[in-house]
């Protein structure tokens, strides 16, 4: 009986990893909760990537719902979405998160494909991302007046995404 036991043991092991696995496959990773919803933006005091000398805070942020966003030059879906961020700058504020990026490289991006973003941060140490949780590049967070986060979307910001769940969720903050 011993040695059944110690013979099935291990495939037992690896049935319930597999399991596991399986199960983790069929999770949407655009769909992760952030351990920051419904709390402030991390305090931070970072370098603005185009104004060298200046360095930015939580003081800077509009005092009205705006998206904060994490991208980098070197992020093919966030150039993808950059025509899209350009549209909805003309109507909502954005503040960039340049992520782990050489910053003379995110401030040509900008310059060659336009600069949606009232203010940029260089994050080129990653420092604030760590703070938001951030998995990657590109993320996107809907923060209302008060600088307190009320959504995070992971990955590639769509015009479907957009016109299905962030922006309802601006006419809601616009609302309060």
């Amino acid at each position: 009986m011993k040695k059944k036991l110690l013979f099935f043991t291990p495939l037992f092991m690896l049935l319930g990893v597999c399991i596991l696995l399986i199960a983790g496959l069929n999770q949407d990773p655009k769909k992760l909760a952030s351990a920051l919803i419904d709390k402030p933006v991390p305090e931070f005091y970072q370098a603005n990537l185009l104004e060298l000398n200046q360095t930015l805070s939580l003081k800077d942020f509009p005092k009205t719902p705006f998206l904060l966003n994490v991208w980098g030059s070197w992020c093919g879906y966030c150039k993808e979405e950059h025509p899209l961020l350009m549209e909805i700058a003309k109507t909502l504020p954005i503040i960039g998160i340049d992520y782990r990026d050489n910053p003379q490289k995110g401030r040509e991006m900008l310059k060659r494909m336009g600069n949606p973003f009232l203010l940029t941060i260089d994050d080129s140490q990653g420092e604030l991302a760590m703070k938001l949780g951030v998995d990657g590049a590109p993320e996107t967070y809907l923060v209302d007046a008060n600088g307190i986060i009320r959504y995070r979307h992971s990955g590639l910001l769509d015009r479907e995404t957009w016109k299905n769940v962030l922006l309802p969720k601006i006419q809601e903050l616009m609302k309060k």
